[in-house]
């Protein structure tokens, strides 16, 4: 390397190093870390609000279960036998004392006919009692007057009352025997009757498990179901239970039937605890003329406890607590406030303000959120 080239060297270096050093003065520092003396404004919030409005509040209790019919029965016979006719099968519509089925009863037959000949001899025998007896009264009348006259001894007045008791015992036996008899005959019309299957209800047949000329065993020969009325039957808490009383109405939607409500009521509350859950067991019962609703489907009841006319209302999130308070953000201004409210009924989605606001007053919507004191704020409907 010649000298020309290490003093081009050498003067590249000095002049970075003074850069350096002017960039490291405290001129330069101290510029740098001047404050702003400008202030910077306060930001406004978008807050999404809602505003208080009149209307209409119903407080409800929801249930949900299965419906079923308001009696289901099953009907076996009364006798062994077999089934001899089967009238009526699944969907047919029945009334109470309908004959359903028939067993067999030739020898049912047969022993109600024995009673009914034993009942005519009971009767006959009765006859010849009486008049028997009837004979027994003449010969004792007649021995007394002869022997008041002392045309006949005492002895002959003896054999005559003695033959008046005896034809008397003879009678009271003969209408025991009938008595016995006509039992009987009782006993097999009765057997005769419990031959005929009838339908105890007035509803609709929902099983049948035999056919004629089978036995029938455990199971019953039909079911049968009253599907005028269905009812709702669930549990409620102590809390639930204490709110309800029998007659409260009730609006019922089953799955099967979206868009349709049923109208039913509150027909009865159970009044002892079910030790296994705690609940109360309520039963709402729903007309069902129609037939519209079967047995087996899914529905919810919503069973109204309370309504309130001409109400201020605004929904459930804006509405919190807060110090142990009910509280709403109500926006006045550009500005929210923190006001104290009571509440009245709600539906579960909507809640009624009884005190603190009125109609027309907008609030935060959600009453969880957070705004700090004093900040500005841009309502959102």
């Amino acid at each position: 390397m010649n000298r020309l080239n290490r003093f081009a060297i050498l003067n590249s270096l000095f002049v970075v190093s003074t850069l350096a050093l002017a960039a490291c003065s405290p001129a330069s520092t101290t510029a740098e870390a001047a404050p702003e003396t400008t202030a910077t404004a306060p930001e406004t919030m978008d807050v999404p609000v809602v505003t208080a409005s009149l209307g209409s509040v119903e407080a409800s209790l929801e249930l949900s279960g299965t419906l079923a019919p308001r009696s289901r029965v099953g009907v076996k016979p009364k006798l062994p036998g077999t089934l001899e006719r089967v009238l009526v099968d699944i969907g047919d519509a029945v009334s109470v004392g309908q004959t359903l089925a028939t067993i067999d009863r030739r020898e049912i037959d047969a022993q109600a006919d024995a009673a009914v000949a034993a009942v005519n001899v009971a009767k006959a025998s009765l006859e010849a009692a009486e008049a028997a007896l009837a004979n027994a009264v003449l010969e004792h009348d007649r021995a007394a007057n002869l022997f008041e006259k002392g045309a006949l001894p005492r002895q002959r007045l003896d054999g005559a009352e003695t033959a008046h008791r005896a034809g008397k015992a003879q009678r009271d036996l003969a209408v025991a025997n009938l008595a016995q008899a006509e039992a009987a005959l009782r006993r097999a019309r009765e057997v005769q009757s419990n031959a005929t299957l009838t339908s105890p209800i007035t509803g609709y047949v929902v099983e049948r498990n035999y056919d004629a000329g089978a036995i029938p065993g455990d199971k019953p020969v039909f079911v049968l179901a009253d599907l005028r009325q269905m009812k709702l039957e669930a549990g409620v808490s102590e809390l639930e239970a204490g709110r309800l009383k029998v007659g409260l109405k009730a609006r019922v939607a089953v799955q099967a039937k979206p868009g349709e409500t049923f109208t039913g009521e509150l027909a009865a509350i159970a009044p002892e605890v079910d030790e296994r859950n705690r609940h109360f067991m309520v039963d709402v019962r729903v007309p069902n003329d129609g037939r519209a609703l079967l047995s087996g489907m899914y529905a919810t009841a919503r069973i109204i406890e309370a309504t309130a006319a001409n109400a201020v209302l605004v929904p459930r999130d804006a509405v919190t607590t807060r110090d142990g308070k009910r509280v709403v953000l109500k926006l006045q201004g550009d500005a929210v406030s923190t006001i104290d409210v009571v509440e009245g009924l709600s539906d579960g989605t909507r809640v009624q303000i009884v005190k603190g606001l009125s109609a027309g007053d907008k609030v935060v919507a959600d009453a969880r959120r957070q705004i700090a004191p004093g900040a500005k704020v841009r309502a959102v409907e």
